[in-house]
């Protein structure tokens, strides 16, 4: 059996965590020493760190032994015989160490709670806006609405620009002339290596889209209970994966510029399903479409049209399919006419 079937996401957890035997490090160990499987091996690692954070924090109980200990220093009430003096004395040395302690274990828990704060810093979208972000290494971004981008507050460190992605983005990465990577990392087991070229994500619950424009990308792809993977896409790839797939789709689309035509307010259809159209309302509007009638699910669309807003989005689809809207707040009723 060869070293390349037999090199597991079970057997590389084993040896992250210590527990496999002699001769299966020596496996792990000769495996990842081929330049092939380097990246499988880092992607597998990061997933496995994710999974078993090193420290877990117990604030409450962190605060209840401050709490204590300042009990145990306050004085009784009353007259206090000579020997307690003594003692109270005594302990009243120890007073402000013991309270300077204290008080770096809860700064200690402060900065580890609030560390994503501290290190990193966070753009975001609201419902119906998008957003330009300019990267100190002179990359762009642009947010689609509802979403969010952080970037690390000092810069980027240790040949790696890494940055992290929940929503939709569009990136223009530069190349840089110590050709150091480019990485979004998202919440789903996606996470996208790149040196200079243009791209978009789309990163939701229901959903994962990675669309390559120009250049070239590395996917790492770490389903659960499966070994890890590197997918390589080329200008005109598009990646999707839903949890009904078993595994990620790669298509080629004639027309890549298309998905990100909502950077111009612009939204394209191809033979799109209602459902999917639904889905797209509540995503960048904050709106709940609710459909009355029985084939209304079953409408696609087809063709492009702008909107500025989700009153013009919602008005552009109404007469398209030739429906009638009904508006409640953020709650919206579709039906025929």
């Amino acid at each position: 059996m060869s070293l390349s079937t037999s090199i597991t996401e079970e057997l590389l957890f084993s040896y992250f965590n210590g527990r496999a035997t002699l001769l299966q490090k020596q496996w792990v160990e000769k495996w990842k020493e081929d330049p092939a499987n380097e990246e499988i091996f880092y992607a597998t690692l990061h997933k496995w760190e994710n999974e078993h954070l090193q420290y877990q924090v117990d604030v409450n109980k962190a605060i209840e032994k401050f709490n204590v200990g300042l009990s145990a220093n306050r004085p009784s009430a009353g007259r206090s015989s000579v020997g307690q003096k003594e003692k109270d004395a005594d302990s009243s040395k120890w007073k402000p160490w013991l309270i300077a302690a204290s008080l770096l274990i809860i700064l200690g828990v402060n900065s580890y709670l609030f560390r994503d704060t501290i290190f990193y810093k966070a753009y975001s979208t609201s419902f119906g806006k998008t957003g330009l972000i300019n990267l100190a290494d002179g990359s762009k971004v642009v947010l689609n609405a509802n979403s969010s981008l952080k970037i690390p507050r000092f810069g980027f460190f240790n040949n790696a620009r890494k940055v992290y992605l929940k929503g939709e983005a569009c990136f223009s990465v530069v190349h840089t002339p110590d050709n150091s990577r480019f990485v979004v990392q998202t919440d789903s087991m996606f996470n996208i290596e790149v040196l200079g070229t243009e791209f978009s994500v789309f990163t939701r619950p229901r959903q994962t889209k990675i669309m390559l424009l120009k250049g070239k990308i590395k996917v790492h792809y770490s389903p659960e209970k499966k070994q890890a993977s590197v997918l390589t896409l080329s200008p005109g790839d598009l990646l999707t994966y839903s949890k009904k797939q078993e595994k990620p789709h790669i298509m080629k689309v004639g027309n890549p510029e298309s998905s990100v035509a909502w950077m111009q307010n612009r939204f394209v259809f191809n033979d799109t399903s209602l459902s999917e159209i639904l889905n797209i309302i509540n995503e960048n509007y904050g709106l709940t479409v609710e459909l009355r009638g029985k084939d209304l699910i079953d409408k696609t669309l087809s063709g492009s049209f702008k909107a500025k807003s989700g009153d013009e989005f919602l008005e552009s689809i109404s007469q398209v399919l030739d429906l009638n809207m009904i508006r409640q707040n953020d709650h919206v009723i579709l039906f025929n006419n």
